[in-house]
């Protein structure tokens, strides 16, 4: 028995195994790819948890005069003026975008997200340079701390959070 082999024979032979082992190869990366992208997720909820225990633990420090205790916050006259001395509301509104993009990506469901979210918010862009002022203030008054003035300012963020989105009710 002979059998005749032509080189375009052994050609194709050789393409289809090529082809053959290049699919099972590009399978194997997209699953690694769908294993990691779900390790990820996992670890990005983990981060966020981690994340809104410390800046709940750490960063919100009440303080009397500038905030009331009647649920939820809100800011007295003292911290109005607090926040009209330092500029805020131009600092604010020169970059609310960045203030409300942190929010969105969030995802807030209510109300309290959102103070959570806006008060970790100013807390995450304090390095900001437009916080260069907000700084100054707390260097030349070392009696009013970083905690006390993010979570004021952070209320005063969930303000004007909630004007823009009137849609979000509880």
């Amino acid at each position: 028995m002979e059998i005749n082999f032509t080189l375009w024979d052994l050609v194709s032979a050789l393409t289809l195994v090529s082809v053959i082992v290049g699919c099972i190869y590009i399978g194997r990366k997209l699953q690694i790819l769908d294993d990691l992208q779900k390790t990820m997720e996992k670890i990005k909820t983990n981060i966020k948890i981690a994340c809104d225990a410390l800046i709940k633990s750490e960063v919100i420090e009440f303080n009397g005069t500038d905030l009331q205790t009647y649920s939820p916050f809100q800011i007295t006259e003292e911290g109005k003026q607090k926040i009209n001395d330092l500029g805020f509301e131009k600092i604010f509104e020169d970059n609310k975008k960045d203030f409300f993009d942190f929010i969105d990506a969030e995802n807030p469901k209510s109300k309290y997200d959102i103070e959570a979210m806006s008060i970790k918010a100013v807390f995450s862009l304090f390095n900001k340079d437009y916080f260069r002022g907000v700084k100054e203030y707390l260097y030349n008054n070392p009696t009013y701390g970083t905690k006390q003035m993010i979570t004021l300012l952070g209320v005063h963020v969930r303000d004007k959070y909630l004007e823009d989105h009137p849609e979000i009710e509880s």
